[in-house]
């Protein structure tokens, strides 16, 4: 009986031990409460990420396994209360509209064209589905969480967009984004000194990529085409001075500060119909708080979670 016990063992590790030891590589980076983070996780990520966005493949490896990681995490926290509201398994209606959206922006024709190009980064719409699907149930958890709180004043909106559409012409900014919160360790001068020396040495998206907490960082901070009429006076003011490919200081936001790059800018013609402007100025005002509200809300979450470090 105990040869045929040593036999059996014997035989189990004879026929599993190989596979583990084929991972002797992989090791776990942290865990999230029950989660476990794995470097080979974090890889993964990776391949998503420059999938997204090819301009990642400019950072060193430490660089782009650090900005991996940070996604991860992101999402993995996003993730667990999310879990709390949603079926995440029965959204896939949602998840196929989210694929098509995205391969049409990123310039592909159809889903296997789009397919055929994920190949390349081990990856397929399904995986790529799955993660844009938690950004957008996180937006819409957001959204019933906190649109009652918004606050629009259409009077003060309306006198702004009339001073500016009485002129013939109205000047539209191309912006990126780096939006972050400062620790309470930490000194403003120093991190923006950091972000500062990160943006001369690897550019401007790429330190969005690695600083930013904003959503617009898996594509380089890119916020695009916004006229003066739908940012706040404080950013107007220090965006309107700036040249083509300049950066401003830290501006503070409600929830941490943000750093913003002239893109490039215009004048517009101007031909507009009152009522279209207005109601696309209220879209935007709206997101821009509701944008705030989910930073505000991630950091509550995150602070309230078990997150060890290896």
């Amino acid at each position: 009986m105990k040869l045929k016990i040593f036999f059996i063992i014997f035989l189990i590790n004879f026929i599993f031990l190989p596979n583990l030891y084929s991972q002797e590589n992989v090791f776990i980076e942290l865990k999230i409460e029950d989660e476990i983070i794995t470097n080979i996780d974090i890889n993964n990520e990776k391949n998503y990420l420059i999938a997204l966005n090819n301009n990642l493949k400019n950072l060193n490896k430490d660089q782009i396994y650090q900005v991996s990681k940070n996604s991860l995490v992101r999402e993995i926290i996003k993730k667990i209360e999310l879990v709390k509201v949603f079926d995440l398994e029965k959204s896939n209606v949602l998840t196929e509209g989210l694929v098509e959206n995205l391969y049409k922006n990123l310039k592909f024709n159809n889903k296997n064209e789009f397919n055929n190009y994920l190949k390349n980064y081990n990856l397929n719409s399904e995986k790529v589905g799955k993660k844009i699907l938690i950004e957008a149930l996180w937006n819409q958890l957001i959204f019933n969480k906190f649109n009652k709180n918004v606050k629009i004043d259409e009077n003060k909106l309306k006198i702004k967009l009339k001073n500016e559409l009485n002129k013939n012409k109205i000047e539209e900014f191309n912006l990126s984004e780096i939006v972050f919160q400062v620790d309470s360790n930490e000194k403003i001068e120093e991190k923006n000194l950091k972000i500062i020396n990160f943006i001369n040495n690897n550019g401007f998206e790429n330190a969005a990529n690695t600083f930013s907490v904003s959503d617009s960082a898996k594509f380089g901070g890119k916020i695009g085409w916004v006229n003066k009429t739908q940012i706040s006076k404080i950013i107007l003011e220090n965006v309107s001075n700036l040249k083509i490919g300049q950066v401003t200081n830290p501006i503070q936001i409600n929830n941490g500060y943000i750093i913003l790059k002239l893109e490039d800018k215009r004048l517009v013609e101007r031909n507009i119909d009152m009522d279209k402007e207005l109601k696309k100025l209220i879209v935007f005002e709206k997101e821009k708080q509701l944008n705030q509200y989910s930073l505000m809300y991630f950091y509550r979450i995150k602070k309230n979670l078990f997150i060890n470090e290896s």
